[in-house]
């Protein structure tokens, strides 16, 4: 069945403001299993910092490697903290759009706000068909959409002319740019309605991404710098970007640092190295090469612990 009909939107618009920072959040684990009362204390800790929110089970909490119900209690957990002003973005996407509607319709049910649906991955999908599944699963939501563009993952992006399309429909509400292009990004800003959201999904571009009109990020780093992460972001957003690049400047060690391997492996090692305790990444994933670690220890050293 074929939902796509721009013409036919019965839905009202979304009512969700996507806007300042949202942990990518890891995903705990403890003798094979997931530590939810760790899960638990690291929504806290965005929420203490002053978040926006928080995006459970997207790419950096391992959502590939989580079974359903393990999928269910992260989600679960998440939303039990959500709140007017702390925002839960599951993640939902796959490359199977009867499954990705059905993980839209789970999160909504456990308490999500909103979910990020990245590009059908593996597929690699024509424009067209992105485009029928983005809408199919727009069509059949009851919380807003976050478009997820990241073609060094996806083997696809989405192109900037269907971003531009998609984005008039009531429920998708933003993307997350992963893909390493400030020009692209501006576009969105400048061609997509009012009130359409570019965030930063590259940690090292979120800067130069907000100078080009993005209103956030959706951050690996903030796992272990939240405020330092913030500060930058609401400098940006304020238009002080003098000194929101002197707190990218501080940041940089680590961000370099957390780049030399697969994500999450190692924003994992620095949280552990930190004594935050979230356990390995699982299989197929492995903990980081020595060399990693010590450049990850020495770019915690150099930002003293960051926070």
């Amino acid at each position: 069945m074929d939902y796509c009909i721009l013409a036919q939107y019965e839905k009202a618009d979304a009512e969700i403001e996507i806007k300042g920072v949202y942990t990518a959040l890891v995903t705990p684990f403890s003798r094979g299993r997931i530590d939810i009362g760790k899960y638990s204390e690291l929504v806290q800790l965005a929420r203490d910092a002053g978040l926006s929110g928080i995006v459970p089970i997207g790419t950096t909490g391992e959502s590939p490697a989580l079974s359903a119900d393990e999928r269910n209690q992260a989600v679960a957990a998440a939303a039990a903290a959500s709140g007017q002003n702390f925002k839960v973005i599951a993640g939902a996407g796959t490359n199977n759009t009867v499954s990705t509607v059905e993980n839209i319709k789970r999160a909504a049910d456990l308490g999500a706000d909103a979910v990020l649906v990245v590009t059908p991955y593996y597929n690699k999908p024509t424009p067209e068909g992105q485009r029928r599944h983005f809408l199919t699963a727009a069509d059949r939501s009851d919380i807003p959409l976050v478009l997820y563009h990241i073609p060094g993952r996806c083997g696809v992006g989405i192109p900037l002319d269907l971003v531009i399309e998609l984005a008039k429909h009531p429920m998708i509400v933003a993307i997350k740019e992963a893909g390493g292009d400030v020009w692209r990004s501006g576009e969105i800003v400048r061609r997509a309605p009012h009130g359409f959201a570019v965030l930063s999904g590259d940690d090292s571009l979120t800067l130069p991404l907000m100078s080009v009109g993005a209103v956030g990020t959706i951050a690996v780093i903030s796992n272990i710098a939240p405020r330092m992460t913030k500060r930058m972001v609401d400098f940006a957003l304020s238009g002080n970007f003098v000194d929101a690049l002197a707190v990218h400047r501080q940041l940089s060690p680590l961000l370099n640092a957390l780049s030399l391997e697969t994500n999450p492996g190692p924003i994992k090692e620095a949280m552990n190295l930190s004594r935050m305790k979230v356990g390995p990444v699982r299989l197929p994933l492995a903990g980081v090469q020595p060399k990693t670690r010590k450049a990850i220890k020495v770019a915690l050293k150099h930002v003293g612990r960051l926070e």
